[in-house]
């Protein structure tokens, strides 16, 4: 019997030490940024990094930031809204804005909700909001799943800190993730494969600590070169049909509607000015009517602004980096027409 005790023992502590040498290289590299302080998540200068969860890097590096600054005006929206740059913004508001991007990829209103009501019990005063939506933001009233996904536990009273760990390491042991990963630590180079379903990423960019601003300088000069609508890129913008207009489905529920209730009630509190933009996207699909007057008779005719469906916004493919995200041109522009 005690034979078969040390062999067991013995055998279990042989399986036991792929998972001891996975879990110290996760919290040497540290790749998705969750265990360690940095000064910055985003290194411009780098070959390639791992994609990263951008709820958790604004809701940190907000947190972070504020030692040293008292922002009052905040940007919230998923990754559409990085393209309304604060130096745009700063145009339409007061001297004393100081300007905050707290987006998140694939945001959803759950967490906007959570964020606004963060900053709010944090004591920052709120002057200014431009929140940017869609259907797909507005659609998600519940918190999401998956290591991009998930929120940050400061904004849920770290009632999801052991969850979100678990995510973020079993992502890390995932064999896609991993060997990409750890041909990326030895080889320093993104190759082609490593960049499917956002593992990795090689785009070059431009970031600010400071507002948690992300640009692409590098893909807008391309354009202004006539260097970047080569055919792959052109490839997916899908043809539509122009002259017909096609509505989102309906995704404003009583959930959505007791979130955004909530999110008026902290912006008459801190007396702020809110802007609510719709995004204009390729898909030339608008906004659900019973869900635009909603919102409308919410937050106020003067305070809402529907840019999505057939306009001159969405009808020139050239206004697209690709059919998900628009160009900081487009975005100075509707910020002029939001708030002039």
């Amino acid at each position: 019997m005690q034979t078969f005790i040390y062999r067991l023992f013995r055998f279990s502590l042989i399986g036991l030490i792929p998972l001891i040498i996975a879990s110290v290289l996760y919290v040497i590299f540290d790749p998705f940024k969750v265990l360690h302080d940095y000064d910055s998540f985003v290194e411009t200068d780098a070959k390639g990094m791992v994609t990263l969860n951008q709820d958790y890097v604004s809701t940190t590096t907000f947190i972070n930031n504020s030692r040293k600054t008292n922002y009052n005006s905040f940007i919230f929206g998923n990754s559409r809204s990085i393209f309304y740059q604060v130096s745009d913004w700063k145009r339409h508001l007061n001297q004393d804005a100081s300007c905050f991007h707290f987006d998140a990829s694939g945001e959803s209103l759950y967490a906007i909700n959570k964020k606004i009501e963060f900053i709010d019990k944090k004591g920052n005063e709120i002057s200014n909001i431009l929140l940017v939506l869609d259907y797909a933001t507005l659609i998600q009233d519940k918190p999401k799943s998956g290591h991009l996904g998930i929120i940050s536990p400061v904004l849920v009273n770290n009632s999801n800190i052991i969850a979100f760990h678990k995510t973020f390491f079993l992502a890390f042991l995932t064999p896609k993730f991993l060997y990409a990963y750890l041909d990326f630590k030895i080889s320093r180079c993104i190759k082609p494969y490593m960049k499917q379903n956002y593992l990795l990423d090689d785009r070059p960019r431009n970031y600010d600590v400071l507002t948690n601003e992300l640009r692409f300088d590098y893909f807008e000069e391309m354009i202004r070169k006539n260097n970047y609508y080569t055919p792959p890129r052109l490839s997916v913008f899908f043809n539509r049909d122009t002259t017909i207009q096609k509505f989102s489905p309906e995704c404003v529920f009583e959930n959505q509607k007791s979130m955004l209730k909530n999110i008026l009630s902290i912006t008459r509190k801190h007396n702020t000015s809110i802007k609510i933009v719709i995004n204009p996207l390729y898909d030339q699909l608008k906004l659900n009517e019973e869900d635009l007057k909603y919102l409308i008779n919410l937050f106020g005719e003067e305070n809402v602004f529907d840019f999505s469906g057939i306009n001159k916004f969405t009808n020139d493919y050239q206004n697209y980096y690709e059919t998900s995200h628009y160009r900081p041109h487009v975005a100075r522009e509707i910020l002029k027409i939001t708030y002039k």
